[in-house]
């Protein structure tokens, strides 16, 4: 018997060892139960040994649920357990209480067979309700549901199965198995509509009996064949919607399934009883046929809504599966599976493949398409030292790479987490129609049966009182009222992010619409953001370098345009950093002792006691139009050292976008952190009549809210970096991506190509995805309240009924695909005319906007 034993619960590994990488240590448990507490003891305390906690309250309650087993019989016990389930569970049954591990992990399902929101809405609703499972999500427009789960209760396999119960397919994003279903539902629809087919012709040499006498023996031939093949149809065709429409009606949810089902029964075994009694009053053609026109028009349907996603779906895929990780055995690199990719590793990019993780350049040279993340089309040069995002394509080149942020913490792995919640966001409109859809069925269910109720009641028959309620259940669209926001969604955001621009909130496309005011900050979004040194002023006593040497030494720890300035031209000319101890960067500027002298270096503001009324500040010459010039100061103990001069250039597009603004009836101002002089310069040259300089982070916010009220509704843009209270401020915050990380501005998009004219394509695709998505819930409301009395009055068959039902959805999602076909286009164009250096207005695509 072995003498090793658990790490945590101290039992022999009797049965072998699960295993586990801590603080660089490999552990031993003997059970999944103990390795998952050490986990949460480790990070809940931050002890170096969970011995002292076994006699505690969390330890004992653990052994009580049977996480940890209390001794070798209930070890043996819990093996025998693993041993009746699968290994890779792991975990209690469902039905057994447990006390769960409090420790949830994400899960990301691609779902399939939604047809309409009531399904997410069933799915969402059980997995909400089941153990081991919190904030499910399930997105219909993306066909994907979103959950954290509890490990030690359930496992994403169970997950699946539960999923699966309800008549929809769970699997893993990417999964092969959904081209396997997708052949069976094809075979299926094959063998449905050439059944019904052979159902109506037969069906039409039934009817003829009407007109003459058919014997009983000719009845019999031509029905039993009839029988038969809608009987195939019914059981065999119909089977999925049957499924959904159980599940719904079950869940207190139905849906359009639960329509059809219902609708095709009541034909279906009408005809039964009717055919048992020998009668020709058979109406087996309408079940057939209501089960066939539904399979024809959920698979056109499911066409439309993947080209709608098929663009969002290449964004999601970003992300490669495999990476060339470089090691001592494979200095060349070896592949891997990308989620093996850690922070620090090294890892090698060649031609036409995608960089796995964020990274900074080590060795070689590469030219690189960004268009996937920034919309841009022309691809950058790349060389050792400069930054690359994950998702980006290599199209020349051999580059090594030291990864700075890998999975969900690298590029690709963000915007993924933020489009997923934009997707998951819902406005107030749509909640109104969700509510909506929730009693729709119902009541519609109720409206059939009165109208075959009151159709009894002034005796027209039972015959034609069963039609017309079949009709009014079968004519309603509740996919179409439930599919015009979610679809809309998808195409929006999938539009704006091929054009580069992600999107936070949905509700952006709504708000955009109603801004009149648009402040700039100046510094990253009007202009580069690239600082260059043009000159450095010093007053007797110290020289160009001794400043230099100082300045570079305390900007060596800012992140800030400035210090990364200072610090290049200090390594240009040469200079050698000095110590710097105690460094403190605040939004106008960074301070610290160097040599035992106090060093500051900011905006005037910042070092507001220590800049006399000298010449010095006043001795910058004129430089180039174009340039926008800031002046930076430097104190050594208490007395000014240096006046720092730095250029930025004017972004090209920055003069046309403010024009494009005021011609909108736009108001536009500029604000900045640098001085009042250099603001003002900048505005004059782009026309901007309304400029603030040296404001502070929270100066800026006081700006945007005395814009408020005044009565604008303001847009801020910012760069994010000391802009965030603003950003938060404003009806709608437009963040330039700086190329830190993402995701902290307080923003509702940000444009990462970096270049602020992307907000007049934002306007024009907010504009034409809000009237596509008008369009498509008031044809929906038009369609239902007036389809509905003419079912109700008699004037519509329910094949007719039916048809005119599956055309009502298809037009909204025939709408939307039209809306991202003709963005699409307008992109291409847009961006093979910047390829040639040329421009393509926005304006262009938006059916002239707005």
């Amino acid at each position: 018997m072995t003498t090793e034993c658990c790490d945590l619960c101290g039992l022999p590994l009797k049965y072998g060892a699960v295993t586990a990488q801590i603080s660089g240590k490999t552990l031993r448990f003997c059970c999944y139960g103990c390795r998952q507490v050490y986990i949460m003891i480790m990070e809940s305390t931050d002890a170096a040994d969970p011995a002292q906690f076994r006699e505690t309250e969390i330890y004992q309650r653990c052994v009580a649920a049977g996480i940890i087993p209390g001794s070798l019989e209930d070890l043996e016990d819990r093996r025998g357990k693993e041993k009746r389930a699968p290994a890779a569970e792991k975990a209690l049954d469902e039905d057994e209480p447990s006390a769960g591990s409090g420790d949830y992990l994400p899960l990301n399902l691609h779902v399939e067979g939604m047809w309409c929101p009531a399904c997410a809405w069933v799915i969402e609703e059980t997995l909400n309700k089941s153990k081991g499972i919190k904030a499910a999500n399930c997105l219909f427009s993306m066909d994907r549901v979103k959950l954290d789960y509890d490990p030690v209760v359930t496992s994403p396999k169970r997950i699946m199965e539960r999923v699966k119960k309800l008549g929809y397919q769970a699997m893993p994003p990417g999964d092969e198995s959904s081209r396997k279903r997708s052949r069976k539902a094809f075979i299926r629809f094959g063998v449905s509509a050439f059944l019904t087919m052979n159902v109506m012709m037969l069906s039409f040499a039934l009817y003829s009996g009407f007109f003459t006498d058919l014997p009983k023996a000719a009845i019999a031939n031509i029905s039993w064949p009839i029988v038969i093949m809608a009987s195939i149809v019914f059981v065999y065709g119909g089977a999925p919607i049957h499924r959904k429409a159980i599940a719904g009606l079950r869940a207190a949810a139905p849906g359009m399934e639960a329509l059809i089902t219902i609708g095709a029964a009541s034909a279906f075994f009408y005809s039964f009883y009717n055919w048992l009694q020998g009668s020709i009053h058979l109406y087996f053609d309408t079940a057939s046929m209501l089960i066939t026109l539904v399979l024809i028009g959920k698979a056109v349907e499911s066409w439309t809504r993947d080209r709608v996603q098929a663009q969002l779906g290449s964004f999601f895929a970003l992300q490669p599966k495999k990476a060339r990780i470089i090691s001592g055995s494979f200095p060349e690199g070896r592949y891997a599976a990308a989620s093996a990719l850690s922070e620090g590793d090294m890892f090698r990019v060649m031609a036409d493949e995608v960089i796995a993780a964020d990274g900074r350049i080590i060795e070689g040279a590469a030219r690189v398409d960004e268009s996937s993340l920034t919309g841009e089309a022309r691809p950058v040069d790349k060389t050792a030292g400069d930054r690359v995002s994950s998702g980006t394509r290599v199209l020349s080149g051999d580059l090594k790479i030291r990864a700075t942020a890998v999975g969900r913490d690298s590029m690709v792995g963000q915007l993924t987490a933020i489009m997923e919640n934009a997707l998951a966001g819902k406005t107030g409109l749509e909640d109104v129609t969700d509510r909506v859809l929730r009693f729709f069925v119902p009541g519609i269910i109720l409206l059939a049966l009165a109208t075959g109720a009151v159709c009894l009641g002034f005796g027209l028959g039972v015959r034609e009182s069963w039609i017309r309620a079949i009709t009014v259940m079968v004519i309603s669209c509740p996919c179409a009222l439930g599919v015009a926001i979610p679809l809309a969604r998808v195409a929006g955001i999938s539009l704006a992010g091929r054009a580069g621009i992600l999107v936070h909130e949905f509700s952006a496309f709504d708000r955009i619409d109603q801004i009149n005011a648009v402040i700039f900050d100046k510094t990253g979004t009007l202009t580069k953001g690239v600082w260059e040194l043009l000159e450095i002023d010093t007053p007797e006593g110290h020289s160009e370098a001794s400043v230099l040497e100082l300045a570079a030494g305390l900007e060596a720890y800012s992140t800030h345009y400035i210090g990364e300035a200072i610090v290049g031209a200090a390594r240009e000319k040469g200079v050698t950093p000095a110590a710097a101890n105690g460094a403190a960067e605040t939004e106008n500027g960074i301070s610290g002792d160097i040599s035992g002298r106090r060093v500051m270096i900011g905006a005037a503001r910042f070092l507001a006691d220590h800049i006399p009324d000298a010449d010095i500040i006043n001795k910058s010459r004129d430089f180039e139009s174009g340039r926008a010039v800031s002046e930076v100061y430097m104190s050594v103990d208490g007395r000014i050292a240096a006046v720092f001069r730095f250029g930025d250039t004017l972004r090209a597009s920055s003069a046309a976008l403010v024009q494009a603004l005021k011609n909108k009836n736009i108001a536009v101002s500029l604000i900045s952190g640098d001085g009042g002089p250099a603001t003002r310069r900048v505005a004059r040259e782009l026309g901007i009549t309304d400029a603030h300089g040296g404001m502070r982070p929270e100066e800026k916010a006081e700006f945007v809210n005395s814009m408020k009220n005044k009565g604008f509704q303001v847009a801020m843009v910012g760069d994010g970096v000391n802009d965030l209270p603003a950003l938060a401020s404003a009806d709608l915050g437009i963040a330039v991506h700086s190329g830190r990380q993402i995701g902290r501005e307080a923003s509702a998009i940000t444009l990462m190509g970096n270049e602020p004219r992307q907000i007049l394509y934002f306007y024009a695709l907010a504009g034409n995805v809000t009237r596509t998505i008008r369009q498509n819930l008031i044809f929906s409301f038009i369609y239902n309240i007036v389809s509905i009395p003419i079912a109700m009055s008699g004037l519509l068959n329910p094949l007719v009924a039916v048809t005119a039902m599956m055309l009502s959805s298809l037009s909204v999602t025939g709408n939307t695909l039209r809306l991202s076909t003709r963005a699409a286009k307008h992109r291409e164009k847009q961006q093979a005319e910047e390829t040639k250096g040329e421009a393509v207005p926005a304006a262009s695509f938006a059916g002239a906007g707005k």
